[in-house]
């Protein structure tokens, strides 16, 4: 009985995974924020990290004997994860107009990263539901693999901003000082 409860809410999380992050999105793009462009990709970051990291911890479960409910619980973080990101995109999008030239380069980048995880992460969500008991299917396996590593990417991309704007930020600091 208990675990029909847990398919049950797995269900209902699968649901409001798909619209959490297309609600998130499109309010977004209606929505006129001023925000700091720099700061949400560091918040972007943040949450990417756990993403990756949180991912990489329910592909190595195929190498382990653990219960459904443990995939069902390490899902329920990821999705909240790329909800969280989701959110944090969506003001980008906002900003994105008002953005530098590499902000709205790496916007447009990571949209469809982001995309892809929710998209697979509701197929992980999907298999739970159908068929708990048969987490060595290699689809699932492989629904598996490729979050962890679309999750890895993702993180790299942010990082990667970040650090690039940084650097930026820095030369522009830098030549200010010469006179340039």
């Amino acid at each position: 009985m208990s675990r029909l409860l847990s398919e049950q809410s797995v269900r209902r999380r699968s649901a409001s995974l798909s619209i959490g992050v297309l609600l998130v999105l499109v309010l977004g793009q209606t929505t006129a924020v001023a925000a700091d462009v720099t700061a949400l990709f560091q918040q972007a970051r943040t949450i990417a990290f756990q993403l990756s990291r949180d991912a990489a911890i329910m592909e190595s479960y195929t190498r382990s004997n653990v219960s459904w409910h443990s995939h069902s619980v390490q899902i329920s973080r990821i999705k909240e994860h790329i909800n969280s990101a989701g959110s944090v995109l969506s003001q980008m999008q906002a900003a994105r107009a008002d953005a530098k030239p590499w902000h709205q380069d790496a916007i447009d980048a990571i949209t469809p990263m982001l995309k892809q995880l929710a998209a697979n992460t509701e197929s992980i969500i999907n298999h739970l539901n159908e068929t708990p008991n048969r987490l060595r299917n290699p689809t699932y396996v492989e629904y598996l693999r490729s979050n962890a590593q679309s999750a890895s990417q993702l993180s790299n991309a942010v990082r990667n901003v970040v650090d690039f704007d940084a650097t930026r930020t820095r030369m522009e600091e830098l030549e200010a000082k010469l006179g340039r």
